[in-house]
């Protein structure tokens, strides 16, 4: 588990994933929308110190290379479901297990917190995520689309 000793680590891996996530298909999207803050330390703070959120650094030796953020929501019939809002790992950790790690040790929190499902998101077109998440038992469960208008030019 990641402690607030390694807010500035978490913050600049953070940092990295929004450079990684602006350049894909749909990210500039998901970074804009108001469920997406930029206030990584804020985030990491608040996400620490949730009985509603588990934070996880992922090491390479002695070195922080990923986090994961898991969220633990109630659904309407009054089950739990957990959700990996966050996950990354810098690429040239890639490939060498740090990922799976994190995602056993997610897994395991949402299986020891009861829940019925765990969820998490890939932009369209990030091969890499969605192979890494199909190798880890997760299947689509809901396809977002999306069209840009744009203003005066909207042909419908």
């Amino acid at each position: 588990m990641a402690s607030h000793e390694d807010l500035e680590i978490l913050s600049f891996l953070r940092s990295e994933a929004v450079s990684e996530l602006k350049d894909k298909r749909g990210g500039e999207v998901f970074l804009n929308l108001k469920t997406f803050s930029s206030d990584s330390l804020a985030n990491f703070s608040q996400w620490l110190d949730s009985s509603d959120h588990r934070v996880v650094a992922g090491l390479f030796g002695e070195a922080v290379v990923a986090y994961g953020v898991l969220e633990f929501a109630s659904t309407n019939d009054g089950e739990r479901i957990a959700s990996i809002k966050e996950l990354f790992v810098m690429e040239d950790a890639r490939s060498v297990g740090v990922g799976e790690c994190l995602m056993d040790f997610l897994v395991n929190q949402a299986i020891e917190n009861k829940v019925i499902g765990i969820d998490s998101f890939a932009l369209p077109g990030d091969r890499e995520t969605k192979n890494f998440f199909e190798s880890q038992g997760m299947v689509a469960r809901l396809i977002q689309v999306y069209r840009p208008i744009e203003s005066g030019n909207d042909k419908t």
